[in-house]
């Protein structure tokens, strides 16, 4: 039984994913629908959302760690975020594999980002407005179009080269936890203790709920299609861990500081077109 435990834990250190090239060419086709979908019922405000979290998933992806060493348990040399691209492992140069790793860091930040941050945007505006029409609408085409994607990359032949993802995260997991636990923390001190802010329990709640179903939704098409081959608890594990990381922080964004900083830049410009004047 604990041999057993240790196995389970020890597989949420390795987030692996083995994918065709073509994937990422399928998945842009549905990320320029989505952004279609977006742009005609004017959800200008998660567009600009996705893109923010785009910059920043990329940075922390593709760039921190790519370069980050992924510790003391694996070999020198080994780094958080590794990649083979039709069986080679691609270099910390690069070189030639510039474009390929590009592909493959735009569909899982970039894209990631338009689609998950774009559904949650469109998720917070509808706690309130209680639009469920739009929620359902949005929520099947991203579910949707993730779920599909797996499996039209296993018929349609356009490039076939494999892809294989690697992300060591041993050294991660005390900052994931930590992370959640403070992101909660803040969200019960302003929304749920009455201190701040009326209290509202069912907000907590809901905002845990749809950082669950986010992960679910991207972890789920990965289970069942074999691109994710590492089993049920990890799918478990990342539904409850992986969106919710950043779900609580985001909403304070979404609830305060966006709106704060846009009343402070309308207050701005229009101090400026009186002294103009």
């Amino acid at each position: 039984m604990i041999n057993m435990l240790n196995t389970i834990f020890e597989s949420f250190n390795e987030a692996i994913r083995r994918f065709e090239y073509d994937y990422i060419y399928i998945d842009s086709i549905f990320l320029a629908i989505w952004l279609g979908f977006l742009i005609k019922y004017k959800k200008g405000n998660a567009i600009k959302f996705g893109i923010f979290t785009g910059f920043v998933t990329y940075f922390i992806d593709a760039i921190l760690w790519w370069n980050a060493p992924a510790g003391n348990n694996y070999p020198i040399g080994t780094m958080i975020r590794e990649y083979w691209i039709g069986g080679v492992k691609v270099p910390q140069s690069l070189g030639a594999y510039f474009w390929p790793k590009f592909g493959a860091d735009f569909m899982m930040t970039f894209s990631y980002s338009l689609f998950a941050f774009g559904w949650l945007w469109i998720m917070f505006e509808n706690y309130v407005k209680r639009n469920y029409k739009e929620m359902m609408l949005f929520t099947c085409l991203f579910f949707g179009f993730w779920l599909v994607t797996p499996f039209l990359s296993y018929f349609v032949q356009l490039d076939d080269s494999l892809v294989v993802s690697v992300r060591h995260m041993d050294t991660q997991m005390i900052t994931w936890t930590v992370n959640i636990v403070i992101g909660y923390l803040l969200f019960f001190i302003i929304y749920v203790s009455g201190k701040f802010k009326k209290r509202d329990i069912k907000l907590l709640g809901y905002v845990f709920l749809i950082g669950c179903l986010g992960a679910f939704f991207m972890e789920f098409p990965l289970f069942i299609s074999g691109i994710r081959p590492t089993g049920i608890y990890f799918l478990l594990y990342d539904t409850i861990l992986m969106f919710n990381q950043g779900t609580p922080y985001l909403y304070i964004l979404y609830a305060e500081v966006f709106p704060y900083l846009t009343k402070k830049i309308k207050k701005n410009k229009h101090s400026e077109i009186e002294l103009l004047a």
